[in-house]
C-alpha cells in the first residue's frame, strides 16, 4: 500500500514538487485495478433479498471504486442450505460481470470456529485439568484412573515446599497397566501429578458455542468438510479466479489442550513433564517461567497449524485445483485458563485489509 501511495504522488507531481489537490483526488478516483483489490465492504446477506436487490448493491460497491468485497451471513436465514448457495451464485454472476473479486464468509454470525453453534461435541475445543497426590517414600503408591480416552499422562516430582524439582520429574508411564499406577515413591517428599482433558463446552467471550478445537488435525478436517468444501464443491471453477479465498472472523481458543501441542513440544526438544507441571502446577526455582512459557508457545504454536496447515489460510489445500487465500480479522487468542494473550493462533497472519461493513437495506 506505501508503494501504490508513493506511485501516486511521484505520478502527480514528481519528486520535490508538491502536487495539487485537483490531481491527487482525479488519481484517487481513477486508482489501477490492483489497488482497487486492497478494498471492499463486508457485504451482509441475509437470505431475504432479491436478485435485484442484491445486484444493485454490487453494483454500488464496483462504482465506490472498491475491487472486491466479501459475501457474508449476519446472519443468513439459511447459511450452508440452499437459500446460501443461491444468494452466493447471485454475487458471484454479479462479481464477475463487474470484475470484482469475491470472498467467502466461513461463519453464520461470528467468531468463526463456531460453526452456527452446530460443532459436534467431540470436534470442540479441549482444557487440561491435573490433579497432585502428595507420596511421602520410600513406599509404593497404587492408585487407579490412570488411563482411558482423556488420560494425558502421569508425572511424579520431589517436592521441595517452593514447587516441584525439576530435575527430579519421572515419567510414570512405564508403571502403568490397565489404568493402574504401581510406582514405589523414592525417600523423601514426592507429588504423584496426573494430567487429563475434558471437553470445554460451549462457552466464549462473543458467543457461548462449542468452538471447533483449532489444536487437533481431527477436528479441523471435520471443519474443512462441513463448511469449506460444500462451497468449493459447487463453485470449483471460481476458486482461485473470481473467488479469491475465505474470510474469517476473531477466531478464539476457548481451551488449552489439544494432542498437537504434544507434538510442538517433541520437535522442538522440550521436555513435556516440566512443560505441563508448570503449565498446572509450579516447579522450584527459575525453571517455573520458562517452562510454563514452553507450553502456552507450543499450544499456541499447535492452533496456528489450523491457520498454516490444516484450515484457514491452507484450508483449500485439501478441497482445491486452483490457488485460493484467506483473510482474517483478529483479536488476540484468549484461553479460559491463562490470562495471557498471543496473536499467533488461528489467524496470526493477516493476509490483508477486510474493508468495511456494507448491510443491504431490506
Amino acid at each position: 500500500m506505501k508503494t501504490s501511495a508513493a506511485l501516486l504522488v511521484l505520478a502527480a507531481g514528481g519528486i520535490g514538487q508538491e502536487p495539487d489537490l485537483a490531481t491527487l483526488e482525479m488519481l484517487f478516483r481513477d486508482l489501477p485495478m490492483e489497488a482497487r483489490r486492497l478494498t471492499g465492504p463486508l457485504f451482509w446477506l441475509h437470505g431475504d433479498e432479491s436478485r435485484e436487490r442484491l445486484e444493485m448493491y454490487l453494483e454500488k460497491v464496483a462504482e465506490g471504486g472498491n475491487g472486491c468485497f466479501t459475501a457474508e451471513s449476519r446472519p443468513h436465514k439459511d447459511w450452508l442450505g440452499e437459500g446460501w448457495y443461491r444468494d452466493l451464485k447471485i454475487c458471484l454472476e454479479a462479481a464477475k460481470r463487474l470484475d470484482l473479486e469475491m470472498w467467502i464468509f466461513d461463519e453464520k454470525w461470528w467468531p468463526s470456529q463456531m460453526v452456527a453453534g452446530r460443532v459436534p461435541p467431540e470436534y470442540g475445543s479441549k482444557t487440561m485439568k491435573a490433579e497432585a497426590v502428595p507420596a511421602e517414600g520410600p513406599r509404593r503408591f497404587s492408585a487407579e484412573g490412570y488411563g482411558g480416552r482423556f488420560f494425558i499422562g502421569a508425572v511424579a516430582g520431589r517436592d521441595t515446599g517452593d514447587g516441584i524439582d525439576g530435575a527430579s520429574l519421572v515419567d510414570l508411564a512405564a508403571h502403568l497397566r490397565d489404568g493402574r499406577l504401581e510406582w514405589d515413591v523414592p525417600a523423601g517428599r514426592w507429588q504423584v501429578m496426573r494430567f487429563t482433558w475434558e471437553f470445554t463446552g460451549p462457552r466464549g467471550f462473543q458467543q457461548r458455542m462449542t468452538a471447533v478445537d483449532g489444536a487437533s488435525r481431527e477436528c479441523v478436517d471435520w471443519f474443512l468438510k462441513f463448511v469449506y468444501q460444500p462451497h468449493y464443491d459447487r463453485f470449483r471453477e471460481d476458486f482461485g479466479r473470481t473467488i479469491r479465498g475465505y474470510f474469517y472472523d476473531e477466531p478464539e481458543t476457548l481451551g488449552d489442550w489439544g494432542p498437537e501441542a504434544m507434538k510442538v513440544l517433541a520437535e522442538r526438544k522440550v521436555d513435556w513433564k516440566k512443560a505441563l507441571v508448570a503449565w498446572k502446577f509450579r516447579l522450584a526455582g527459575e525453571e517455573q517461567v520458562a517452562a510454563r512459557y514452553q507450553y502456552a508457545d507450543a499450544f499456541s504454536r499447535s492452533t496456528a497449524t489450523w491457520g498454516a496447515s490444516t484450515s484457514y489460510a491452507g484450508s483449500t489445500s485439501r478441497a482445491r485445483r486452483r490457488p485460493a487465500s484467506s483473510r482474517c480479522r483478529s483479536w488476540a487468542a484468549r484461553s479460559p485458563t491463562s490470562t495471557a494473550r498471543r496473536t499467533t493462533s488461528p489467524c496470526a497472519r493477516y493476509s490483508g485489509p477486510t474493508g468495511r461493513t456494507l448491510r443491504t437495506p431490506r
